[in-house]
């Protein structure tokens, strides 16, 4: 029964090898685009799970895609020492309501972490982003700048989403119609979560078990696959490099963080963001790959710090 098992995975996982190469993913292309989401009203039919650690200047950590605030664990507890930690699970992902529409587009988060921020009346306020959370940290800010430019003080993006670009394998194959629900529906969640995560990571022997049972479990939570599938194949959105065009109106200071290895997000990405976005700094590091936060936490904190401790004293001084 094992060895049949075992083989069924097999046979999946060439399938899945041999479909993701020949690009077979169907993206949404009926969602609205960023002029419908633009005007959009700013009721807030669903609530977002958070929590909120530390006092001072509020900072808002926004996770990536399968992710969840689980994966700023490393990163919390330093910077409450100084700041109002926020963390905020998205739509579809972590505790947040799963429903099973089709709203789950960068647009759609984006306005929904809109909504959390005014109802909460967040002033000076600081947002990272990590890789989809930044895509949704980038629409937020041209939110925010457009409507509301007295509440947010900086940005940080970190390996982020910003352009067309070729989609990953693993989200390929999650938008391949047939192929992308037999996966997630039959491959073991803790199988599934410890393939990604080796893209992720640049170092495998750094992937700690008990992440990879965190994830799982989120993974199987009532109607979590739908929405980890319903994300993938709207993670790009149809006119995102018309969106782009946005970025060179954006003047907020803006720290970018890229990993030299990424293999999801190509650090070109991170280098055509920092031309286009006028008040930015570039850093990029070595030896790490996606989620610098999860990997090596220690080499984004002195960065992360220094930012924050700059604007948030910038901003103090300012007349």
């Amino acid at each position: 029964m094992k060895s049949h098992f075992l083989g069924k995975i097999l046979v999946l996982m060439a399938l899945v090898a041999g479909l993701a190469l020949s690009g077979c993913a169907v993206m949404d292309k009926n969602i609205p685009g960023w002029a419908q989401y633009r005007t959009s009203d700013q009721s807030h039919e669903l609530r977002l799970a958070s929590s909120s650690t530390g006092t001072g200047e509020p900072v808002l950590l926004i996770h990536g895609f399968g992710a969840s605030s689980y994966s700023w664990r490393h990163i919390i507890e330093p910077l409450a020492q100084k700041y109002q930690v926020i963390t905020i699970d998205l739509k579809g992902f972590g505790d947040s309501p799963k429903p099973r529409d089709e709203a789950y587009s960068v647009y759609e988060q984006a306005r929904l972490v809109r909504n959390f921020i005014l109802e909460n009346d967040l002033k000076n306020l600081h947002i990272v982003g990590h890789s989809y959370g930044g895509g949704v940290a980038l629409a937020v800010s041209i939110y925010l700048a457009a409507s509301h430019p007295d509440v947010q003080k900086s940005l940080v993006l970190m390996d982020n989403i910003a352009y067309p670009q070729e989609l990953p394998e693993f989200v390929k194959v999650l938008a391949t119609p047939v192929l992308g629900p037999l996966l997630i529906h039959t491959l073991p969640d803790t199988l599934q979560v410890k393939a990604l995560l080796k893209k992720v990571y640049f170092d495998d022997e750094l992937i700690p078990q008990s992440a990879i049972d965190h994830y799982a479990a989120n993974l199987a939570k009532p109607n979590a696959k739908y929405a980890t599938l319903t994300t993938a194949r709207q993670i790009l959105p149809a006119d995102l490099q018309e969106f782009s065009n946005n970025y060179a109106n954006l003047k907020i200071p803006t720290l970018i963080v890229w990993s030299r290895e990424d293999e999801i997000v190509p650090v070109a990405i991170g280098q055509r963001l920092h031309e286009d976005l006028p008040n930015s700094k570039l850093v990029v590091l070595s030896d790490v790959g996606h989620a610098v936060q999860e990997e090596k936490p220690a080499l984004l904190l002195p960065h992360l710090r220094s930012f924050l401790e700059a604007e948030s004293n910038r901003a103090a001084v300012s007349p």
